[in-house]
């Protein structure tokens, strides 16, 4: 399959664009986030205990999660998205590039973020190598449109029975609610959240944070042997 779908595509001249080029930096980055809070927790009491830092640093254990979930986000999140031949759709991102093979997708998401009058509005791309990446539009474009329109493309074109994941979210922003409900399982149904949970997610976060947050201050400050 080729990328002719209308946008301008690229030739592969650098040999770091193959698949599965971002797949250890994916690992290193989702290690990092889900080690940081235990490996900081278990790290201030012990410097605190042998009275190296000051116990203010286990405060610190509070705002652990919250970089962590940044971490998971921004280290995926690309720019200068680029079509390349062979199904390739590789973006830069904070750990570098990352190309997403399209003809071997096996999750596709949606993450929505609301601003001050706008909205946010991402494609979460995962491929069988396991290359994860946070896309909106092509480099230079002005519209989401052209990365709809490969991403539809390449699912649509994936055998029967190919089972990629797809949440409702994004069906609904591919215009694919009835591929996926079709039963050839060439497109499953993923996991998505119900319109209310979104629009009620920055109340609802900042319920379940809260409480893991002082958990954690809590489980700090015992650790340490503070008073």
């Amino acid at each position: 399959m080729a990328l002719n779908s209308g946008a301008t595509t690229a030739s592969p001249g650098n040999a770091a664009i193959s698949p599965g080029t971002g797949r250890r930096a994916r690992q290193v980055t989702d290690w990092f986030a889900w080690l940081l809070p235990p490996v900081y927790l278990v790290a201030t009491a012990l410097l605190v205990q042998a009275g190296l830092v000051s116990d203010a640093l286990v405060f610190g254990n509070m705002a652990t999660p919250l970089i962590s979930v940044l971490v998971l986000f921004y280290a995926s999140t690309g720019w200068h998205v680029t079509a390349y031949e062979k199904d390739l759709l590789s973006a830069r991102t904070l750990t570098g590039g990352r190309p997403v093979d399209l003809a071997r997708l096996t999750k596709v998401g949606r993450s929505e973020v609301a601003g001050q009058g706008s909205t946010d509005d991402r494609l979460i791309l995962t491929d069988a190598h396991g290359v994860r990446v946070i896309v909106n539009k092509l480099r230079g474009g002005h519209r989401d449109a052209d990365v709809d329109r490969l991403v539809r493309r390449a699912l649509l074109e994936r055998p029967i029975d190919a089972g990629v994941a797809v949440s409702a979210r994004a069906a609904e922003r591919l215009g694919l609610e009835d591929e996926v409900r079709r039963a050839n399982n060439k497109m499953v149904p993923g996991r998505s959240l119900r319109g209310w949970v979104v629009g009620w997610m920055p109340i609802l976060l900042t319920l379940v944070y809260l409480p893991v947050g002082f958990g954690l201050l809590i489980l700090g400050y015992l650790a340490a042997g503070s008073p």
